[in-house]
């Protein structure tokens, strides 16, 4: 085992306690290769007080560990575990986490901060074996978001990458604060997956009001694999985005609870039997987008509640495919669907309950025929429009 470690921890606490006001980053880094069964560990407490107000924070720790050419090997970080030092909380800022892993059967790797402004990042290359290689990535509020507020997760960066992993995951979450005033903002989560099978990507973000949060999934070249993006409380200005591109199979489902400005965007390319779903709840100025092209068999529904929502979907060069929209309570509503190049295709655009003033736009262009536009809108001062050209055997239906 080659191992290296660098630890400016003792000079930095000794620097605490003559001057507060000097607080030192510390700077860790474990090398293992060719290791069977290897474990790597590293712990990197804060100091106090860590809030931009605070004079003497624990900024910028870096902790970096690599784990090449072995065989089960586990890798895990903690930077400021938010364990009490009265009259100041453990806390941190600006930390730095990484870790990588090649052709390391069944690897796993952990990261978990308290802190805020912070960057944690995994890659994983090569990694086969009986047991799923997983990537887990928590970051939580400092001090569990208890006040000041300038304490709430904001300006985190996670980004985890994996390689021809098969039946491996990818687990990124921000939040959860125990304040109950907590806001999440300003954050990103990017997660990639290329050449895998049976593998998943989970993205999560959570706290009393999340704004300007960001998450982008990629998945290319598999299949039987799975993205999940939640944003579990309301907000505003949040975006989603999740692709899969030569993939089977696969399923997306991104949801949003509660806020406005926010957007959901979606897509498959050259697959097929995909699922794709969006929702978002009890939104204004919201937007999905969802678009499939070149595959069969694919599925497109997505869901909105409130007011002044637009859905998007298109589906081209793809056969035998459904999209389903649906908007409920609200007004002012739009969607627009298109079917290009396709045949066996089936588009349902729904606005129910309350919701007038609502818009709802359907295009079958080119296409060799069989497919299917049914809009229904409910109350009143709605507008539904198809259009048909260059097709046969296609069938239109609208209900108000």
């Amino acid at each position: 085992m080659s191992r290296k470690l660098l630890a400016s921890g003792v000079a930095a606490i000794a620097l605490c306690f003559v001057l507060p006001t000097l607080a030192l980053a510390d700077s860790a880094t474990i090398i293992q290769q060719n290791e069977t069964n290897g474990y790597a560990s590293q712990d990197q407490p804060g100091a106090y007080p860590a809030g931009p107000s605070g004079p003497a924070g624990s900024w910028g720790n870096v902790a970096y560990i690599s784990q090449s050419g072995g065989d089960g090997d586990v890798a895990t970080q903690e930077q400021n575990r938010s364990q009490f030092a009265l009259p100041y909380p453990d806390n941190a800022a600006g930390g730095n986490q990484s870790i990588t892993q090649t052709n390391n059967a069944a690897a796993q790797a952990s990261q978990t901060d308290n802190s805020y402004a912070s960057v944690q990042t995994i890659n994983q290359t090569g990694n086969t074996g009986s047991v799923s290689t997983t990537a887990t990535q928590t970051i939580n509020a400092p001090n569990g978001g208890i006040s000041p507020p300038d304490w709430n997760p904001a300006g985190q960066t996670q980004t985890a990458t994996q390689t021809s992993n098969q039946g491996s995951s990818i687990s990124q979450v921000i939040g959860v604060s125990n304040d109950p005033l907590a806001v999440t903002y300003n954050n990103q989560q990017t997660a990639t997956q290329t050449s895998q099978v049976r593998s998943s990507i989970a993205q999560s973000l959570d706290g009393e009001t999340a704004n300007g949060n960001a998450q982008t999934a990629e998945q290319t070249n598999g299949g039987n694999n799975a993205i999940t993006q939640q944003v579990l409380l309301s907000g505003v200005n949040n975006t989603q985005n999740a692709s899969i591109d030569n993939g089977n199979a696969n399923t997306i489902g991104q949801s949003q609870n509660g806020g406005s400005g926010n957007t959901q965007t979606a897509s498959v390319s050259g697959g097929d039997s995909n699922v794709l779903n969006q929702t978002q709840n009890a939104s204004s100025t919201g937007v999905q987008t969802a678009s499939v092209s070149n595959g069969y068999f694919n599925s497109v529904t997505q869901a909105q509640g409130g007011s002044n929502n637009a859905q998007t979907a298109s589906i081209s060069n793809a056969n035998s495919n459904t999209v389903n929209q649906y908007q409920g309570i609200g007004g002012a509503n739009i969607q627009t669907a298109t079917v290009s190049y396709s045949n066996g295709g089936l588009i349902v655009q729904q606005q129910n309950g309350s919701s007038s003033n609502g818009q709802q736009t359907a295009y079958q262009l080119n296409n060799p025929g069989a497919n299917q536009i049914t809009q229904i809108q409910n109350t009143s001062g709605n507008v539904a429009t198809v259009t048909q050209s260059n097709s046969s055997g296609n069938v239109a239906t609208q209900k108000q």
